[in-house]
């Protein structure tokens, strides 16, 4: 039985840590046995106690790590440390509807009810929240995060880094450059530029400030 520890004790670790237990998996390959959280204000799991620090945790085989950490700077800073060390970095994908060919690296995590079209290529340290769409030939890179309620049509190309929020559009054949933010409801018509925010029904170039 393999030990499993996620990285987030905070509100979407405690989620993961829900879907981990819905696996067919849990409790026959492997079970949750904590959180890996450097923070010492959090609630304490009934159960799955925080047993350290993803910074300076040591990675043993064959423990099993979940980073659940939707930012995805905070993604690559707190997975760096033990990709360094060989750590195996889980994909957890309880009732993933996948289609022929479809590829994906390291460390994705899914919520419930994703769909992914057929010939579909995810990077590593994907997080898609539940039940979005991906059409086929889609192409997402690392780190991106997907909200809930998002579709993504036929070839589009998402970059790393990226967040899509939720209930947005992304149309066929779009791309969205490296490190884009895409607004909640949003409707992407045309390719966005990296590191840029779009917001809107279509989506246009948005300033905060």
């Amino acid at each position: 039985m393999k030990d499993v520890y996620i990285i987030n004790a905070g509100g979407f670790g405690r989620n993961m840590a829900s879907v981990a237990h819905s696996d067919s998996a849990h409790g026959r390959e492997w079970r949750v046995r904590g959180f890996l959280d450097g923070r010492a204000d959090l609630l304490q799991v009934e159960g799955l106690p925080i047993v350290g620090d993803p910074m300076t945790w040591r990675y043993e085989a064959p423990q099993i790590i979940v980073c659940a950490l939707g930012d995805p700077r905070q993604r690559r800073k707190y997975a760096q440390p033990l990709l360094e060390q060989g750590a195996d970095f889980m994909c957890l994908m309880p009732d993933l509807f996948r289609s022929d060919r479809v590829a994906m690296g390291r460390g994705c995590l899914f919520e419930h009810h994703v769909s992914l079209g057929p010939d579909t290529l995810l990077g590593d340290f994907v997080i898609m929240l539940a039940k979005s769409i991906v059409g086929y030939d889609v192409k997402i890179g690392s780190y991106t995060t997907v909200g809930s309620f998002v579709f993504i049509g036929g070839g589009a190309e998402i970059g790393e880094d990226v967040v899509i929020h939720p209930h947005a559009t992304i149309l066929p054949g779009v791309k969205v450059g490296a490190g884009a933010v895409v607004g909640a409801g949003s409707v992407v018509i045309r390719n966005v530029q990296p590191g840029t925010t779009v917001f809107g029904n279509p989506a246009k170039p948005f300033n905060f400030r």
